[in-house]
């Protein structure tokens, strides 16, 4: 709608005639008929004389009007092209928080799949240690695998004495493995009834978490929901 065809709609409205409208207005009829017609576009005071006989305010009227295809036309009413100009400025700001909204799901998206992907995070490094057994008060604490050298070779019957240790410590012994994702180094002790455990690192292995993959989807998701902000962003742009 135009903006001459919104006066005679409101006019009408009204139940006004032109010659009733005009003397509200305090101009002629033959120019409210020029401004029905568009023929002519009413300067900034009659055009608020014309918002107080129809009783009405400058957003209302422009309700009807399309803004965009009639643009050069308003912008020669002061008010109306100050009207125009902070709703363009609103938009721009509109769009600019849409848009650094889709930037920062993009750089969300990125790092919550970094994390995952590389598992800085979460890791899924885990540590191995083993323990042969415990390790009785002022014995070493490799006992388990050094004993032979606690055995002195030139007493009498070393043979049988070493025999006999052997036997000692394979039924003392008493493999127990604990898996944990700190490093804690080559070896660890840990008291324990009886005395100490000692802990060797036994191997490294890598044990898949759940949450490492979700990071990598989520990461995808975000990513592919800021792309998808940016194109919404140029086609909100060119409506407005």
């Amino acid at each position: 709608m135009t903006l001459g065809k919104q006066i005679k709609h409101y006019r009408t409205a009204r139940d006004l005639s032109q010659p009733e409208l005009a003397e509200m207005m305090g101009i002629e009829q033959s120019y409210l008929s020029k401004l029905e017609n568009d023929k002519s576009i009413p300067s900034n005071d009659v055009f608020r004389s014309l918002l107080t006989a129809l009783s009405v305010n400058t957003t209302e009227f422009l309700g009807g009007i399309d803004t965009q295809k009639h643009r050069p036309q308003l912008n020669q009413i002061a008010d109306i092209e100050a009207i125009l100009s902070q709703r363009d400025n609103m938009k721009v700001a509109s769009l600019r928080r849409f848009l650094y909204l889709a930037s920062a799901l993009i750089v969300l998206g990125v790092t919550t799949f970094y994390a995952g992907y590389s598992r800085q995070i979460f890791s899924e490094n885990q540590y191995q240690y083993q323990s042969l057994g415990v390790v009785q008060p002022g014995e070493p604490l490799d006992i388990y695998s050094s004993w032979s050298r606690t055995l002195d070779a030139t007493v009498e019957n070393s043979y049988s004495i070493r025999e006999q240790k052997r036997v000692e410590i394979a039924k003392r012994r008493d493999d127990h493995f604990l898996l944990t994702t700190d490093n804690r180094s080559q070896r660890f002790n840990v008291d324990v009834d009886g005395g100490k455990r000692m802990y060797s690192l036994d191997k490294e292995v890598s044990v898949p978490r759940a949450i490492n993959a979700w990071l990598q989807l989520l990461g995808v998701l975000f990513f592919a929901a800021g792309i998808v902000g940016f194109g919404l962003e140029r086609r909100l742009y060119k409506l407005h």
